[in-house]
């Protein structure tokens, strides 16, 4: 952890925003797509168009002489996202987008356009049944290749663990310097450290119970999963960039909180019960959905860990400007609250 600490003080690096702004950068960017539209036989046949660039990935949509396509190139700490979708690819091509090209190191990958996402349909329950069914699916079909994802870049996030890790990040933010924008002080620590109790209550029922670990998405929601081409098919799940080996029920913690902003409601909510339980019908072989619906809110408290480590990996080459940005989403996932 001293070690870490260090390192993410002294960092210095020039922000990957600004280098996907530049010209220079998407000029070899161009090249990258042109070299990969060959080894298919395709052209590109306009130039890219850049989305705009955000903290965790730029896109770009390509026109071809043969299909739509698109470029993702993520941030550094995020890199390992197109080896994570080809992993997943072979075991579940039908339900991701397999990247036609990828650079590991760089982060890059160009895949096909498989047009909208069910966010573009709007929030219905239907909608919604149909990408937690999607996600649970998919859940349960990687179920076993732990060593698959950890090869490929997927931190794990055993639930049985939890509660040391967390006494160690509150003890990293407490080790940097005062003026750090990621500093805490002890009396902060202490504060958050109070949630240790109810913590390890929660780690003991998820490590206890029946469902394994599996890929938990981490920012899952409409807006993360394809339109299916077919009635009754499954959607293709995206944006894999944030995922952890760890329980899969974590999951839920973002999708509730947008059913609830978009339905005003609160969980206990008849539409909120009727996509939950989409989802769990698909974990029947570990469970009813009544018993299984006990581990949501041992899954959903935990979530937020997970997401303190992708911040962490995310702001790693972060200038002071965007760490003070962001100190305040990094820091509240550590109030369990």
């Amino acid at each position: 952890m001293n070690t870490f600490a260090s390192t993410y003080y002294d960092k210095n690096v020039a922000q990957w925003i600004d280098l996907f702004n530049s010209d220079t950068w998407r000029e070899s960017t161009a090249q990258w797509i042109d070299s990969a539209c060959e080894a298919y036989g395709i052209k590109r046949t306009a130039p890219p168009q850049f989305a705009p660039a955000q903290l965790h990935q730029i896109q770009a949509s390509v026109k071809t002489d043969a299909a739509d396509l698109i470029f993702t190139a993520n941030a550094p700490g995020l890199a390992a996202e197109p080896a994570i979708t080809v992993t997943a690819g072979q075991f579940l091509p039908d339900r991701v987008v397999v990247p036609l090209a990828v650079d590991r190191s760089a982060g890059y990958m160009l895949s096909p356009d498989f047009g909208h996402s069910l966010a573009d349909l709007g929030d219905s329950v239907e909608h919604w049944e149909m990408a937690m069914a999607s996600l649970g699916s998919f859940q349960v079909a990687l179920m076993g290749h732990e060593d698959e994802f950890f090869d490929s870049g997927v931190t794990v996030v055993d639930p049985q663990f939890l509660p040391e890790q967390f006494e160690q990040a509150l003890m990293m933010h407490v080790s940097l310097p005062p003026e750090h924008p990621l500093h805490i002080d002890g009396a902060h620590a202490d504060h958050l450290a109070g949630h240790i109790d109810e913590l390890s209550r929660a780690c003991s029922i998820l490590h206890d119970g029946p469902v394994p670990l599996s890929l938990e998405h981490g920012n899952f929601d409409l807006s993360q999963v394809v339109v299916p081409g077919q009635a009754g098919e499954h959607g293709r799940i995206l944006n894999l960039s944030s995922a952890h080996w760890a329980h899969p029920f974590s999951s839920l913690n973002v999708a509730l909180q947008a059913m609830t902003e978009a339905w005003d409601c609160d969980t206990n909510d008849e539409r909120i019960m009727q996509v939950l339980f989409s989802y769990l019908d698909q974990f029947a072989a570990y469970g009813t959905a009544d018993e299984l619906y006990e581990l949501i809110d041992p899954a959903c408290l935990v979530a937020p860990l997970s997401q303190h480590e992708t911040w962490l990996r995310l702001l790693l080459d972060a200038d002071d400007d965007k760490l003070r940005e962001y100190a305040p989403a990094v820091l509240g996932t550590l109030d369990l609250a």
